[in-house]
C-alpha cells in the first residue's frame, strides 16, 4: 500500500498535481496544505492514500500523517467519499475542523463546496465521536499556548468526574475562550468551573 511519494511536480491544477516518480506520472488529488508544498518542476514529498472503489482508483495527497489520519476518519462516515473529504480539507485546515466540531459549529462545514446544512450537521455530530482524542489534543494545545494548562486540566478532571464527556468539555472551553478573549487567561479555577458548567448545561 502506498503511503509516501517523492518526486518532481510536472503539473499543478486547482486541486491536484501530477507527480513524476522515477518516470511514472501519478495524478494526486491534494488538500490545500499539500498543494501549498508544491512548486512546478520542484521535488516534493507527500503523504498519500490510495483508495480503490467501484469507480476505480484514486490517489489523495496530504502534507502530513496527521492530515491523512483526519481524512481517513472523515471518509469512515457513511455517505462521505474521498472527494468530499478532500473538499473539507481544502476548505478548512485541521485546527478549523477540530474547533468547529468541538464547538458544534456545523455552519463551518457549509463553507465546503457541495456540502449543505443537513450534511454539515451530520458531519459535525458524527465527527465529535470519531475525533474525541484529537479534540482533547487540540484543546490542550490551545490552553498551553494561553498559559492556562494547569487550571484547565484541573477543571477538566472535575467535570469528567461529574459525568461530562471530554469532547463536550473541549467544546465548552472553546466557547469560553471565544466569548472571554484575553480575560479567559485570568480566570480562577472556581470561575472557570462555574462558567464551564454554565456552557455545558446548554448542550
Amino acid at each position: 500500500m502506498l503511503r509516501i511519494l517523492t518526486g518532481e511536480v510536472l503539473d499543478i491544477s486547482e486541486n491536484y498535481i501530477v507527480l513524476d516518480v522515477n518516470g511514472l506520472g501519478f495524478e494526486i488529488l491534494c488538500s490545500q496544505s499539500a498543494l501549498n508544498l508544491c512548486e512546478l518542476n520542484k521535488r516534493v514529498r507527500l503523504v498519500v492514500y490510495l483508495q480503490i472503489s467501484e469507480a476505480g482508483a484514486s490517489l489523495f495527497g496530504f502534507d502530513s500523517e496527521r492530515e491523512r489520519k483526519i481524512f481517513l476518519k472523515i471518509i469512515s462516515i457513511k455517505g462521505i467519499g474521498g472527494k468530499s473529504a478532500m473538499a473539507v480539507l481544502s476548505t478548512l485546515n485541521i485546527n478549523e475542523i477540530l474547533n468547529a466540531v468541538a464547538s458544534s459549529d456545523a455552519l463551518a462545514f457549509t463553507r465546503v463546496p457541495g456540502i449543505g446544512r443537513k450534511t454539515a450537521e451530520r458531519l459535525c455530530f458524527e465527527l465529535k465521536n470519531i475525533l474525541k482524542d484529537d479534540l482533547i489534543i487540540n484543546i490542550n494545545t490551545e490552553d498551553v499556548n494561553n498559559n492556562k494548562a494547569g487550571a484547565v486540566s484541573t477543571v477538566s478532571d472535575a467535570l469528567i468526574s461529574l459525568g461530562f464527556s471530554q469532547a463536550d468539555i473541549a467544546g465548552a472551553f472553546k466557547l469560553l475562550r471565544a466569548a472571554r478573549g484575553d480575560e479567559f487567561n485570568n480566570l480562577s479555577e472556581e470561575d472557570l468551573l462555574r462558567l464551564a458548567l454554565k456552557e455545558l448545561n446548554k448542550f
